[in-house]
């Protein structure tokens, strides 16, 4: 084998060895991709784990409540109730939680629920009802509970819930998961709280999770799922498209040179 022809060889290892540090820079380690890594693949019993205590969300200012009171026997001093029905609301276009926590009922007037979970408003509002109406049934919920999800997931934006029991799962699952390119391992999790936001890190990496005080979420939440580094490096697309055409270029510049040496 001849000085050149060797030449040629060394070089087209090197731009090889090159072109696969580049492409083995942007691959996932596949345990990082997953849920739970830390939990073995082979159990020979269930894993029983405790998560962390749910505890009810308080009622906020700018919430909107849907509240229904119904009637089964009508009082004696009132107008007959259409229905038996004291009041049914569209949760479009529910109660608006003021400044100061209050909502203004029919015949009712105000009641301040702010500062209260919604099973302690609903026996408040049934006390207040009962001045008027006998073995009144009320229910309460936010019908604006809802969780902002961004980043890499199928489908950012608003995730809503019927009701208020809510975990971190709940929200990656109506987001459409959280695509293989993000991290599992490092999310963002921003909470108003009295008027301050905090920011938290949360690793679904792990099953540790499941023992976090954030493991259960609050309406207006605002989750955020970070990519991984190889894809914000390839979402330039100039990047690519001139790492493409550089790894094509070198290809056939090494083929010709090796060639030219063989022959020679």
């Amino acid at each position: 084998m001849n000085l050149g022809y060797r030449h040629a060889l060394v070089k087209s290892a090197f731009f090889v060895g090159l072109l696969y540090i580049v492409s083995a820079a942007s691959c996932i380690a596949p345990r990082k991709a997953l849920y739970f890594a830390d939990i073995s693949d082979t159990l020979s019993k269930p894993l029983v784990l405790q998560p962390t205590t749910f505890v009810e969300p308080k009622i906020e200012p700018n919430d909107i409540l849907t509240i229904t009171i119904q009637t089964i026997e009508q009082a004696e001093s009132n107008t007959p109730i259409t229905s038996n029905t004291l009041a049914t609301f569209n949760p479009l276009n529910g109660f608006l939680v003021d400044k100061n926590g209050y909502v203004e009922l029919s015949l009712i007037g105000f009641v301040k629920v702010g500062g209260l979970t919604t099973s302690e408003a609903r026996e408040l509002i049934k006390q207040k009802a009962r001045e008027f109406y006998k073995e009144p049934v009320v229910n309460c919920r936010i019908a604006n509970f809802n969780i902002m999800v961004l980043g890499d997931v199928t489908k950012p934006g608003f995730a809503n819930f019927p009701d208020e029991k809510v975990t971190i799962l709940d929200a990656l699952a109506q987001s459409g998961d959280i695509n293989l390119t993000a991290r599992k391992d490092d999310l963002m999790l921003i909470r108003t709280e009295n008027q301050e936001k905090k920011i938290v890190r949360l690793n679904v990496n792990s099953s540790e999770i499941f023992n976090s005080p954030y493991f259960y979420l609050k309406q207006r939440d605002v989750l955020i799922v970070e990519p991984r580094k190889p894809k914000i490096r390839d979402s330039d697309n100039r990047f690519v498209k001139y790492l493409s055409i550089a790894s094509t270029i070198v290809s056939l510049t090494t083929i010709i040179l090796a060639f030219k040496t063989y022959v020679k």
